[in-house]
């Protein structure tokens, strides 16, 4: 995110000196009863004094490279571009900075003990601590200041920062409840964060109706990064992006313009910046000016679920990494990917036993791994393993579970990975498929296949690979079909292939049998090979045909690669 055409004002030299020096000269002594004109003068002088910070920090960015001026997006003032930040990591701010900020806080200090009710010294004092690293000190101004709902929500923008989620959220929740109504819808308001036809949907809900507020406890646990963190971190970004935006009102920043509704999107869309620049561009009219240009954080994802406002005519569905996202964030504990992996549904009388199977992921050291059942509202159950790269879920009793997510945390790296999977129930009689490496032998059972489950659904051409099922009907013979069929191939593909440029692949394969049958719950495995097959995108079938079940089918859509 740029702006284009600012001027870079200079700071006047120091001025926390000069300030203490008129506070004690000017105004009334601590403890004394302060006038209108006394406190609007101390308002002001504080105004003053964050003002030429902030003209400091600006006078203090680092040069960036030449900008090209293109733009994804324009809101308000600002042209938006989602790439170039790549491998972006802001430098060490300069000591001019660090020694600005500290005669700031000095400053701010003096003032507020002069005027302690003034909200708006409050929340700069604990803004600045917070870029301060001073998180206790803090802490400790806003748990003192006396204003209800103001007051928490600083208290929670200082355990976010903190990275103590969970407390920060029981923070925002005091917020919410003592917020005028008003104030509580614009804060929980998620239409800036929404595509599609979920914005549509979220559009026709009244705020304050329960529908709305089913919505979004249903949005912000689907959006959560990482279920096997304790508390919604994801929904305490978003009330800390609310805050800077209050913070931000009568303030100077870094952008060096007055706030506005455009950065207050851009600020609950994107969070605040990870850093700043300058740089030279040139306009669609061929004139030369200088940009300021603010930075991503490194690592910043769309954690945002798709599907939420469906009602069962989609899927629900996430994509971390989506060109142009309407919203990101960067974890600060860090990054997270996507893990390959591989989940399948087993019945257990009128429960689901999830198995999950993952592809270790790159980063050497210690991967404890978890396989979490859940709700589209809440979390059910959690499985942890520490070595291993197979778990297994059954779920709790009364409440299926419609979710399944695999995590591996690597938290000395910082780094986590994640896998995602909406579970298909309709099939009581049929098992999904679990895919398997070919070893000696076929399983009979569930326990003997899970040691050889493939940890993704990505498979070599030329290779085989093993299905694994089970039948939950009843004991009768059973028409079996199990079929192979290439998934729909793009324009470019057909085109190559009906040139002769790329060869044609097997398109379609099957194998029929009869099944004499067995008990219910009796596990089936077939070796299938895979010779000549073109890479794509597959769906394997197994259908199977009972006089008393009629016909079901199990599918899996695999990846195969060479």
């Amino acid at each position: 995110m740029d702006r284009t055409g600012s001027r870079i004002t200079r700071a006047r030299g120091a001025f926390a000196p000069a300030i203490i020096a008129w506070s004690a000269a000017a105004a009334p002594g601590v403890g004394q009863s302060v006038s209108p004109v006394d406190g609007k003068r101390i308002s002001e002088v504080a105004r003053d004094v964050q003002g030429r910070f902030e003209r400091t920090r600006r006078r203090h960015f680092p040069r960036g490279a030449w900008d090209s001026g293109s733009c994804h997006e324009h809101i308000g003032r600002f042209c938006l571009r989602h790439d170039g930040d790549e491998g972006w990591v802001p430098p060490p701010e300069p000591a001019e900075v660090v020694d600005a900020r500290t005669e700031l806080l000095a400053a701010l200090d003096s003032l507020a003990a002069l005027l302690p009710t003034d909200r708006w010294i409050t929340g700069q004092r604990v803004k600045y601590r917070v870029e301060a690293a001073e998180v206790a000190e803090a802490l400790a101004i806003a748990r003192s200041c006396p204003d209800a709902w103001p007051c928490a929500s600083l208290e929670g923008f200082v355990l976010h920062w903190a990275g103590r989620y969970g407390e920060a959220g029981l923070a925002y929740d005091r917020a919410l409840a003592a917020m005028p109504a008003e104030s509580r819808c614009a804060w929980t308001d998620l239409e800036p964060l929404l595509d599609g036809p979920d914005r549509d949907h979220y559009r026709r809900l009244s705020c304050g109706s329960d529908d709305r507020r089913r919505f979004e406890d249903m949005f912000w646990h689907l959006s959560d990064p990482l279920w096997s963190v304790p508390g919604l971190e994801r929904r305490s970004e978003h009330f800390t992006r609310r805050v800077w935006g209050t913070l931000q009102m009568d303030a100077a920043s870094g952008y060096g313009l007055s706030w506005g509704s455009d950065l207050e999107e851009i600020t609950v869309r994107y969070g605040w910046p990870a850093g700043w620049d300058v740089a030279w561009r040139r306009d669609p009219g061929l004139r030369t000016e200088r940009a300021i240009r603010s930075h991503r954080p490194v690592g910043a994802r769309r954690y945002v679920a798709d599907g939420i406002g469906g009602r069962g005519e989609g899927r629900l569905a996430w994509d971390l990494d989506r060109q142009h996202p309407r919203s990101y964030w960067a974890h600060p504990d860090g990054s997270v990917g996507l893990l390959e992996a591989q989940v399948a549904v087993f019945r257990r009388g009128d429960r689901a036993l999830v198995v999950g199977a993952f592809d270790r992921p790159p980063t050497p050291c210690e991967r404890p791994a978890s396989l979490i059942l859940a709700t589209r509202e809440r979390v059910l159950t959690r499985s942890e393993t520490a070595g291993g790269r197979v778990l297994t879920a059954l779920e709790p009793p009364g409440e299926p579970a419609a979710l399944a997510g695999l995590e591996v945390r690597c938290p000395d790296a910082s780094t986590a990975w994640r896998s995602r999977t909406e579970l298909d129930r309709a099939s009581k009689a049929l098992s999904d498929l679990l895919l398997l490496a070919p070893g000696e032998g076929l399983p009979g059972t569930l326990d003997a296949a899970l040691s050889g489950a493939l940890g993704s659904t990505r498979v070599r051409s030329g290779g085989a690979i093993v299905v694994f099922w089970e039948w939950y009907g009843t004991d009768e013979p059973l028409a079996t079909t199990l079929t192979l069929d290439r998934r729909e191939a793009s324009f470019w593909r057909k085109a190559l292939e009906w040139t002769g440029l790329a060869r044609r692949g097997i398109d379609r394969a099957g194998l029929r049998w009869l099944d004499p049958g067995a008990e219910g719950g009796a596990g089936r495995a077939v070796r299938v090979e895979l010779p000549g097959l073109s890479p794509g995108e597959y769906r394997l079938s197994v259908q199977v045909q009972s006089a008393r079940e009629g016909t079901v089918i199990s599918t899996r859509d695999l990846v195969v690669e060479r």
